[in-house]
Parts: C-alpha cells; sequence; structure tokens
C-alpha cells in the first residue's frame, strides 16, 4: 500500500508522468534491469519513450485505470510494452495500491522468440518492477 488515497495518488501520478516529458514533447524514462545472483551490483539501463494517459473502466468508480505504453529508444534488447495501471483504495484507511498488468513485445521480432525464452522475459518483468517502484516513490507523500 502507499500513504494518500487514490485522489492524492493520482495528482501525484499526474505530476510524475509530467515531470518526464523533455523539451521535444516526448516522455521519457530510465529503466533498469538489475542482475541476479552475485553480480547484483551490475544493471543495465536503457531510455524508453513512455505514455500513459487516464482512461475509464476501474472496477470501482474510485479507481484509476491509466494506459501506459513504452518503446526503447534505440537498438537493444529492452521489449516495447503496454498496458494498464490501476490505482485503488487499499481499505486500509487513507492509503491506495499500484498495479500494472499488460503484455509486452519481444525485440528482434522472429529471431527474437528464441531470446524472449532465454531472457527478454525477465528483462520484461525486472523493467516493470522498477517503473513501480519508481511509481511508488513519485506517489509516497514526502515525509
Amino acid at each position: 500500500p502507499v500513504q494518500g488515497g487514490v485522489a492524492q495518488s493520482t495528482a501525484r501520478l499526474d505530476r510524475f508522468f509530467a515531470s518526464l516529458q523533455a523539451e521535444d514533447g516526448i516522455a521519457r524514462i530510465r529503466l533498469r534491469v538489475r542482475a541476479d545472483g552475485p553480480a547484483r551490483e551490475l544493471s543495465i539501463e536503457r531510455e524508453v519513450r513512455v505514455e500513459a494517459r487516464r482512461t475509464r473502466g476501474g472496477a470501482r468508480l474510485d479507481d484509476l485505470m491509466m494506459l501506459v505504453r513504452w518503446t526503447p529508444e534505440g537498438a537493444g534488447a529492452f521489449p516495447a510494452f503496454e498496458g494498464v495501471l490501476f490505482v485503488r483504495a487499499s481499505g486500509e484507511g487513507d492509503s491506495s495500491s499500484i498495479e500494472l498488468d499488460g503484455s509486452y513485445a519481444a525485440p528482434f521480432g522472429t529471431a527474437g522468440q528464441v531470446f524472449d525464452a532465454a531472457i527478454s522475459h525477465r528483462i520484461a518483468q525486472a523493467t516493470a518492477r522498477e517503473l513501480l517502484e519508481d511509481l511508488k516513490r513519485a506517489i509516497e507523500p514526502a515525509r
């Protein structure tokens, strides 16, 4: 859970996504993938173009749904992602929860299917977790 209700979290998310927009009008974020095992200090980073916009259709009227999409800038092994970000009242007082649900397209087209089976799906999961951590930090009230 995140401190602050859905309305507070929504306003903070709007500010977060607006802050990503560069002078060229394109919003970008740097996503990271941390290595597992003994090499945990290593990470792969890639700048991605990100789009986020509100939509209707939450399970409850006070839910927020945002369509979220990112595509990697330049060539590389980062998958493209398209999904829905949910912000929901958590039922624990004045708090909310965030959830990201979606799918990704493996890089490299048909050849990417082999790459996906070996590595790409882990990159997609790791970048989604990192984005959720970034979003949580962005919407947590300052202490």
